[in-house]
């Protein structure tokens, strides 16, 4: 799983909260966050409820991210 960011962005304040990841599909735009930090933000690539995890691809760097929702809470944007 890769580390989190150095410096953090502030969240998006239109986002809502997305407790279970079935709900999450292919294309979706969703933050990672940590408490008020985001530390993921992107498009969705792909899901594994079963494995509590989401792949998308972050704008900040550009790479194909791993997401643990057991690390993050989830988060529903727009692009």
């Amino acid at each position: 799983m890769p580390s989190a960011c150095a410096s953090p962005s502030r969240s998006n304040t239109t986002a809502r909260r997305v407790r279970n990841i079935s709900s999450i599909h292919r294309g979706d735009y969703v933050e990672a966050r940590s408490g008020d930090h985001v530390y993921y933000r992107g498009e969705v690539r792909d899901t594994a409820p079963g494995l509590a995890t989401l792949w998308l691809n972050d704008e900040e760097s550009g790479m194909h991210t791993a997401v643990s929702t057991e690390d993050f809470s989830i988060w529903r944007t727009q692009p």
